[in-house]
């Protein structure tokens, strides 16, 4: 699922909530680790990226009701380079199964007032 967003540098980044489901149903979440990550160029990952959210220890990412496949990513401030970063969203279950179902393009736009 292609997914978008546009947030000023500097600014408190609002919560998000996601659901998963496949055929209307709720992908367990009960013990997954879900990661996100902003990079400037996808196909590089000898750099770091610009930013990196997970799910471990509630580092950016929340599984708010594992059983009903909700997880939000935690409203905070992105203070990152301006630039237009590439995205996703990486589940891994308990099981082992990777699952990237969000991926998109997250453009860091100038904070006009400083």
């Amino acid at each position: 699922m292609g997914l978008d967003f546009q947030h000023i540098k500097g600014d408190t980044f609002d919560a998000v909530d996601f659901v998963v489901k496949i055929n209307t149903i709720p992908v367990n979440l009960t013990g997954a680790v879900i990661k996100m990550q902003l990079r400037q160029d996808p196909y590089d990952h000898t750099t770091a990226p610009a930013l990196s959210l997970t799910s471990v220890a509630n580092a950016g990412i929340t599984i708010t009701e594992p059983t009903l496949g909700k997880f939000k990513i935690n409203s905070q401030i992105i203070n990152i380079d301006v630039f237009q970063y590439s995205y996703d969203i990486q589940i891994t279950l308990a099981s082992g199964v990777v699952k990237t179902y969000v991926t998109g393009l997250f453009n860091v736009v100038i904070d006009v007032s400083v």
